[in-house]
């Protein structure tokens, strides 16, 4: 077991002991910065290369295995070779905007996070931190580059300019990342962090003025997927699907963090309950793990039978994302129709449990590989 997997495993340990709130979220929010940047700069003490029965095909690329890191997880493109050897399917980095962010600070807590081990759950808070599309991609530019492994980058509008100069700036970034070779884009809509228009008129004329100046330009093909939240309404899904099909956007995650505290309350255990609403009421945030695993399967099962119905004449995929915990999860939610899936927080848990031999894990629902040397779980 690696210093950075035992380290994680007390903190969880640590979040089982009563302690007041602030206490409790100033040690959350600095010992997630701390042991994120000790994790990534570890070097895997194992390694996992999925089989070749795990591959998928989309959009002419070719993805090893069909988890990977959800947006937010490498905001400033680090652990590159990390997720490599681990055995993900590809690397996504960001969520970036145009200019750096240092994220949210609340009562001189930077980036406020709150883990909830007994729920399999996370609070945040963190305010889109990121160094910016110029300096993430000058980075992607120089990283090596290995097979069946695709190179992503999320990126969203900057919330506090003028729309118009805010999308003029996201174009520039996203020509950015092109240029530094990534092979697909993935288009924040969802970030519940940062203030934002999620009017669907505001939508719609977003989605709309980057298709014209961004879709029906492209030097090079890279696919453009749109992120939106696991709150959408079913009545929205489907017209933002027919959008996406009739502007030539090439697939839709499914989905961000939530905000519905309230309806997700009967999810958390009853002794985090306390923390869990203190969160949610100083300060806001988005809820991830397993409280938010319904509302992505209903909207992936949406999804799929809507377009299994419109039949699209061109290519465009479903990617699950929240509450991928386990490998039923992972199983479950490519069953449901997703073509590939995204993971976070649930990476966090399992990493805890797994170590490097997370991915190995996750695999061993699919069908194909083993997971040689140690007692699988029940899928």
């Amino acid at each position: 077991m690696s210093w950075g997997q035992h380290l994680l495993r007390q903190g969880h340990q640590a979040r089982l002991l009563p302690l007041p709130f602030p206490l409790a979220l100033r040690l959350n929010s600095w010992g997630r910065r701390f042991l994120w940047r000790l994790l990534t700069s570890q070097s895997p003490q194992e390694s996992f290369a999925p089989p070749p029965a795990f591959q998928r095909q989309l959009w002419g690329l070719s993805f090893r295995f069909p988890l990977f890191n959800a947006a937010g997880m490498f905001k400033y493109a680090e652990g590159y070779n990390w997720a490599y050897h681990q055995g993900a399917g590809a690397y996504l980095v960001g969520t970036t905007t145009s200019h750096p962010r240092p994220g949210l600070r609340w009562n001189g807590i930077r980036q406020p996070f709150m883990s909830y081990v007994r729920s399999r759950a996370a609070l945040n808070a963190l305010g889109l931190p990121n160094p910016g599309h110029a300096a993430v991609a000058r980075i992607l530019e120089r990283l090596p580059r290995y097979p069946d492994f695709p190179v992503g980058a999320s990126v969203a509008l900057d919330p506090e300019l003028p729309p118009s100069e805010a999308l003029h700036l996201l174009r520039e970034g996203m020509q950015l990342y092109v240029a530094a070779g990534v092979d697909f884009l993935e288009l924040n809509e969802s970030c519940p962090n940062v203030p934002h228009d999620p009017a669907w008129g505001s939508l719609e004329a977003r989605l709309r003025w980057i298709a014209e100046h961004f879709l029906s330009c492209r030097e090079r093909f890279v696919p453009v997927i749109v992120k939106v939240s696991v709150d959408l309404a079913p009545e929205l899904l489907a017209a933002l699907l027919e959008l996406l099909l009739e502007l030539g956007y090439d697939g839709l995650c499914i989905g961000n963090t939530s905000t519905a505290y309230e309806a997700l309350l009967p999810a958390i255990a009853e002794q985090e309950r306390p923390d869990f609403v203190a969160f949610w009421r100083r300060i806001g945030g988005g809820v991830s793990g397993a409280p938010i695993a319904d509302r992505r399967r209903q909207l992936v099962r949406f999804a799929t039978q809507w377009l299994a119905q419109r039949r699209p004449q061109r290519e465009f995929y479903i990617i699950a994302a929240g509450g991928i915990l386990s490998p039923s999860d992972l199983s479950s939610a490519l069953a449901d129709g997703a073509s590939l899936a995204e993971w976070y927080t649930g990476y966090i848990f399992a990493y805890a449990e797994h170590g490097d031999r997370v991915y190995q894990w996750m695999a061993s629902c699919l069908g194909a590989g083993s997971y040689e040397g140690s007692a699988m779980p029940s899928c």
